[in-house]
């Protein structure tokens, strides 16, 4: 049972590395502390729901959905970090007092998406071997949370330091991450 736990715990860890690299671009941006709860919510939710559907389908569609997901995941980072970068110099040209965060409820749905579609394969491996899906699934969400909590605060308190908009480079490690992904 303790070895199981491990194992859970491990593959969790790894699958909200993800989302800890990609939300420490994101944190560069002026962002409020409740917008970073309701991104870090989404993410654990969807680091929950991506699996348990893989848990569901089965094995069956596991060497085709295994590539398509990668680039899947790929094609929405390199998307969303092309807005950040687009709209970051878009606001060169125009004066705001107060600046806002990009992120919307759709651009957060969509990144959540983004960093969870990874755990789909890994939601039918292990269905395919007999771990409790119970567990590993709130694992899943309570560690990726966590980590994207962490790595929001950390990008926020970087850039607070550092006092002035970053966003254009939280949008360049999405690219290069969603782009590493694809290749």
């Amino acid at each position: 049972m303790l070895d199981s736990i491990a194992t859970q715990f491990f593959i969790a860890f790894a699958l909200g590395l993800d989302a800890f690299s990609v939300c420490l671009g994101i944190g560069l941006q002026q962002i409020r502390l409740k917008k970073i709860a309701v991104i870090g919510l989404w993410i654990g939710f969807f680091h929950i729901i991506m699996p348990l559907i893989g848990l569901l389908l089965g094995s069956l569609l596991f060497e085709r959905v295994a590539n398509v997901t990668e680039i899947m995941s790929g094609l929405l980072l390199f998307g969303l970090g092309a807005y950040m970068i687009i709209h970051t110099f878009g606001e060169h040209y125009h004066y705001q007092q107060q600046r806002q965060t990009t992120l919307n409820v759709m651009a957060i749905i969509l990144l959540a998406f983004s960093v969870s579609i990874d755990s789909f394969p890994v939601g039918i491996s292990l269905g395919m071997s007999g771990i409790e899906a119970t567990l590993t699934l709130l694992m899943f969400g309570v560690i990726t949370t966590t980590l994207t909590w962490l790595s929001l605060l950390i990008g926020k308190k970087v850039q607070r330091n550092i006092g002035r908009s970053f966003d254009w480079l939280g949008g360049v490690i999405l690219c290069f991450l969603g782009l590493y992904i694809i290749f």
